[in-house]
């Protein structure tokens, strides 16, 4: 799709995503720290599967589970946050930014 400029008519925009990034941080630190909680259980786990191997693979086995735990639940958390937030960058916020003439505006449907 090509957008144009409302204001001057100039292709040359630029999309800003403001609450695109703001809300996929914002999700991969709420995930991360849900991802904490949810690692615990990763790790009793990781420690059961690793007591095969013996004592060290146990530990190995729980840092393992509490690591996966944690970047699982950043991962959902930063797609959460950047879907909620592409949204709003569509729907509520002046995304577009015309680098020609400094126009913000949004692309109404």
């Amino acid at each position: 799709m090509n957008i144009h400029c409302p204001k001057c008519k100039s292709d040359s925009i630029l999309a800003k995503n403001t609450a695109r990034k703001t809300g996929g941080t914002i999700g991969t630190a709420a995930g991360a720290v849900s991802g904490a909680s949810a690692s615990y259980a990763g790790s009793q786990i990781g420690m059961r599967v690793g007591l095969v191997a013996g004592p060290t693979g146990s530990i190995i086995g729980g840092i393992a589970g509490a690591i996966i735990g944690g970047l699982i639940g950043g991962a959902a958390g930063a797609a959460t946050g950047s879907a909620v937030g592409k949204t709003i960058d569509e729907k509520v916020l002046d995304n577009y930014l015309c680098s020609s003439c400094g126009h913000k505006f949004s692309i109404k449907s």
